[in-house]
């Protein structure tokens, strides 16, 4: 009985977040590490410069930094521009143990297997605020769904 209650417990620790996606060009700003947080704008204006990326024109439009937490994801795919067919996020928030999940899956034909341009697969989500001192873990999938 007790270890039913403590796994229905953990169950409910994990929240679903409702996220933006926001539609930035990924030429822009370039490599970033995996992920990104950011808490205001200072840290948003200070990624380009940290890796000497052109980055002057970028609209984010108006981010209001003391309501929204934004998460910028990367994954590097071989072929990506013509063999990604879909990508599925999915963002769980636990307050217990102060952490956000990010589920990232990456859906795309056979030709992600063949050699060739790698492609940057890039999605910049715009959360509700969550504390700075919340650790962020984003976990990485790539399918092969199409012969």
């Amino acid at each position: 009985m007790l270890a039913l209650l403590l796994a229905n417990l953990s169950m409910k620790a994990q929240t679903p977040v409702v996220y933006k996606e926001l539609n930035i060009d990924p030429d822009h700003c370039l490599q970033i590490n995996n992920f990104e947080v950011i808490h205001d704008l200072e840290k948003l204006k200070g990624i380009p410069m940290k890796y000497n990326a052109p980055c002057e024109a970028i609209e984010f439009g108006k981010i209001n930094f003391a309501k929204k937490s934004l998460v910028v994801c990367s994954q590097y795919v071989r072929n990506g521009e013509t063999a990604i067919t879909t990508t599925k996020l999915e963002v769980l928030r636990n307050d217990r143990e102060k952490r956000i999940d990010i589920y990232f899956a990456t859906f795309g034909s056979t030709m992600i297997q063949r050699p060739g341009k790698v492609f940057e697969n890039r999605k910049w989500l715009l959360l509700p605020k969550f504390p700075s001192n919340y650790k962020v873990n984003v976990l990485y999938s790539l399918k092969v769904v199409k012969p």
